[in-house]
């Protein structure tokens, strides 16, 4: 069997719990009516009867199956890569959009958040500086206002590099089926 087939695992069990069914026998002297006791009746006539009681017998069924899927634990594995890679993306394009809206609204460099969110992004917007020339700027609300369209072209970038690299996983790994493991335990009672 090759490491990417698929396995099942199937392991069944029968359990009987009870006693089994009995057998009741009862015994009965019937005698001549009329005659006192301690004298021996003249003829006697004995019934002999027999019962069968079901007792509480019950048959529990368990069968647990597990299906192994490699291919389907790869693409486990390429799917936590990829959330993992588009998260940092997505950080990173949301502290982009913050820089870029800070700065359009002209947001005073000297208080804290605005220096925080600066120092974040200043090394993600460093490769395209000056890639449209000067900034245009306007007068903002605490300085001026400047239109930055490098930190929008960083987020279109970094989003195509994520892209490429999930796709340079999956296929690195060799992800061809998305079906993963499945457990499947069944439990069934039946009485007797």
């Amino acid at each position: 069997m090759g490491d990417n087939e698929r396995r099942v695992i199937r392991d069944e069990e029968k359990v009987v719990v009870g006693e089994p069914q009995e057998t009741v026998t009862s015994q009965t002297s019937v005698g001549t009516p009329g005659v006192a006791p301690g004298v021996a009746p003249a003829a006697s006539t004995t019934v002999q009867t027999s019962a069968t009681q079901p007792a509480d017998r019950v048959m529990q069924r368990n069968v647990a199956e597990k299906v192994i899927d490699p291919a389907g634990e790869k693409a486990a594995s390429v799917n936590w890569l990829s959330n993992v890679i588009w998260f940092i993306v997505g950080l990173m394009a949301i502290l982009l959009v913050i820089r870029f809206i800070l700065l359009a609204a002209g947001a005073n460099e000297s208080v804290g958040f605005a220096q925080l969110i600066y120092g974040l992004t200043d090394w993600m917007v460093a490769p395209f500086v000056g890639l449209f020339g000067g900034h245009f700027t306007y007068p903002g609300s605490a300085g001026t206002g400047i239109i930055e369209f490098e930190s929008l072209v960083a987020i279109v970038v970094y989003a195509i590099i994520g892209w490429v690299l999930v796709k340079l996983s999956q296929l690195a790994l060799g992800t061809n089926r998305t079906s993963t493991t499945v457990y499947s335990d069944t439990n069934r009672q039946t009485k007797l």
